[in-house]
């Protein structure tokens, strides 16, 4: 829902404002979802961090949250333009990490299959010897 607010500063008058409401509402995320101090760091830090992390579901995210801040960085720190175009793939990007880190981590179990079953049920049925 955040992300959806912060549409309202998607124009490049508004660029440093939009720059550091994604940025926050990114970082707060990793905060609360993956239990990192994301915020009150520098990028590098936080990028250093990650990659020393044992945290597999966000570090498989490390290079679209190194471009995504970065970008942001540019636009806060350095006072760099963005168009409305890359503002608005910044907000993509920022909305599909969300999406994508928040999907439960596919499970390694395979059900078993019919032959198996099968297999199972006629050694199960053999006469012991």
């Amino acid at each position: 829902q955040r992300l959806e607010d912060i549409r309202t500063l998607l124009d490049p008058a508004s660029v440093r404002e939009f720059s550091i409401a994604i940025s926050d509402v990114v970082r707060q995320y990793i905060e609360a979802e993956f239990k990192v101090t994301a915020t009150h760091r520098t990028t590098e830090e936080f990028l250093h961090d990650l990659l020393e992390s044992s945290n597999a579901a966000l570090a498989a995210h490390r290079n679209l949250l190194a471009e995504f801040l970065h970008q942001c960085d540019v636009a806060k720190f350095a006072g760099v333009g963005l168009s409305r175009q890359i503002m608005e793939s910044l907000h993509q990007s920022a909305r599909s990490f969300v999406i994508e880190s928040s999907k439960p981590p596919p499970t390694t179990e395979t059900p078993e299959t019919p032959r198996s079953t099968h297999a199972k049920e006629a050694h199960d049925s053999l006469p012991s010897t």
